[in-house]
């Protein structure tokens, strides 16, 4: 397998680690080197040639080769089993409606966030319980750092080049986790969007506005009305651009979920709940609607471990979520 990136040459790790630093490769935390035995390894995991295409940000003349990915996966400190999780994200990150140049130029600083499905969960533990949402796992921590630092050095949304955020936040390190399929009988999130249950899917999807709704009242009507009104402090505009696809991530913890499972609720009986709920026209300045076309615009997602009745919001900048199915040789 013949590489093409330019190799550079240090005595040690630890100097290639603070030339890194010192010429803006990184998110402003150390990197593992990437030696060409160590990008070979991950191209081979995902069963790609160095060359072939993972996507493309016309606008910037950015193309996005399986090397380049394997260079900054090798660099996030990626497993090499990771990196078909992080060809999917990239891939999915990388089609026309996840809009990869606003979502990561935009004055608002919105952050990319990988939500993984399917066997594949389990088998990196990719977390999706307790804290899931936090530092503590590496499978979470490099794979959505991967996707960031391709988004950095690749794609240039480096802080006074491509990378217009006014403030920016800790979510543009790293931001993925696992739904708990296994907390309940509801569809997983990646059957709901047609895949198969044993296909093994990453879900990227650009975060504007992370909200917590918290609700101790037992009745599902409770939550759900809960849910819908923090959402509405904010709410979700119509873009010409985007069109029926415009979404929101709802992730539901344990007591939530639990409440409504009890109760008899399915995902698909709280996504028509919660529906008309968003939508309804805002009242006023302090209450503004959500766009969505359909109720199965609302993605609700079981994650989390117990303590809170929380649900936390997810609500988007200006891309639609994108699902890529996970391809290992």
């Amino acid at each position: 397998m013949e590489l093409t990136a330019n190799r550079l040459d240090f005595a040690t790790e630890g100097e290639a680690i603070e030339h890194y630093m010192e010429v803006g490769w990184t998110d402003g935390l150390p990197v593992v080197p990437p030696t060409p035995e160590r990008v070979t390894a991950m191209l081979e995991a995902g069963g790609l040639e160095p060359g072939e295409i993972l996507g493309e940000v016309p606008t910037r003349n950015v193309v996005v080769t399986a090397e380049a990915a394997a260079v900054n996966a090798v660099m996030a400190g990626c497993a090499v089993e990771y990196f078909p999780v992080v060809v999917a994200a990239l891939r999915a990150h990388f089609q026309v409606e996840g809009n990869s140049h606003s979502t990561t130029a935009t004055l608002a600083g919105a952050a990319q966030v990988i939500v993984v499905n399917g066997p594949v969960r389990n088998e990196l533990d990719i977390a999706s319980g307790q804290a899931c949402f936090g530092p503590g796992f590496r499978a979470n921590a490099t794979i959505g750092r991967a996707l960031r630092l391709v988004i950095r050095n690749v794609c240039r949304s480096i802080p006074g080049v491509l990378d217009r955020a006014s403030f920016s936040w800790p979510l543009r390190y790293s931001f993925c986790f696992g739904e708990n399929e296994e907390a309940s009988d509801w569809r997983p999130l990646h059957v709901q969007r047609g895949f198969e249950p044993d296909d093994s899917v990453a879900t990227v999807v650009s975060l504007m506005n992370l909200l917590r709704a918290n609700e101790f009242a037992p009745e599902p009507e409770a939550i759900l009305n809960a849910v819908a009104t923090v959402a509405r402090h904010v709410g979700v505009g119509h873009d010409e651009f985007l069109g029926d696809g415009r979404s929101i991530l709802v992730v539901m913890g344990p007591e939530h979920q639990r409440r409504l499972v009890d109760a008899g609720w399915s995902k698909e009986k709280a996504q028509e709940y919660l529906w008309p709920l968003l939508t309804a026209e805002s009242r006023d300045r302090y209450d503004r609607r959500l766009d969505l076309a359909r109720p199965e615009n609302i993605l609700i997602v079981a994650a989390g471990g117990p303590g809170m009745a929380d649900s936390w919001l997810f609500l988007p900048h200006l891309s639609n979520p994108v699902s890529e199915k996970v391809v290992r040789p």
